[in-house]
């Protein structure tokens, strides 16, 4: 069966990496700062709307330039892994904290749409035709997944510091 992405190159498939990123952090950036004053539990530390805004919006135009650079100019394997991480990332993140938490709290997680109806069916069709095109091997998805968490706290600390910091509050 042909996929309307089958119809993309693989470098094309690769733009839509940040581009869904984009629309994931625009579906948590107008929520967040009241989700997480509603979470029983402190999972997630206490922001601003504009303090997220400007660290989700800090997180995407790197995205972006990280695929243009990883595209353009890196157009080998170390090139595609930088990007196909970010998208790891994307996948474990739809999981956790999205999902586990709309699971958890029985509410709304702000970006849990986008991950499971995006994040998650782009995740497994990106790491397939890039297994079946022999850019990738099963083993280095397994690697950029056991990376992806700790990559996923340490990008989202500091672009939170960088939001909290230019928000100056």
């Amino acid at each position: 069966m042909r996929f309307p992405l089958d119809s993309l190159s693989f470098d094309q498939l690769l733009w839509l990496v940040p581009i869904f990123f984009m629309l994931h952090n625009m579906e948590e950036a107008p929520f967040m700062e009241a989700w997480t004053k509603r979470l029983p539990l402190k999972i997630h530390p206490q922001i601003s709307t504009r303090q997220f805004v400007i660290a989700v919006t800090f997180l995407t135009l790197g995205g972006f330039l990280v695929t243009y650079m990883g595209v353009e100019y890196l157009q080998n394997l170390i090139g595609y892994l930088i990007v196909l991480g970010i998208q790891t990332i994307m996948f474990f993140n739809a999981f956790i904290p999205h999902i586990g938490s709309t699971i958890r709290f029985r509410m709304y997680s702000p970006g849990v749409v986008t991950a499971t109806l995006i994040t998650i069916p782009f995740s497994l069709y990106l790491f397939q035709r890039a297994i079946a095109e022999h850019i990738i091997t099963w083993k280095q998805i397994w690697i950029l997944l056991a990376i992806a968490p700790f990559a996923m706290i340490f990008f989202a600390f500091i672009s939170l510091q960088i939001g909290k910091t230019l928000d100056g509050k």
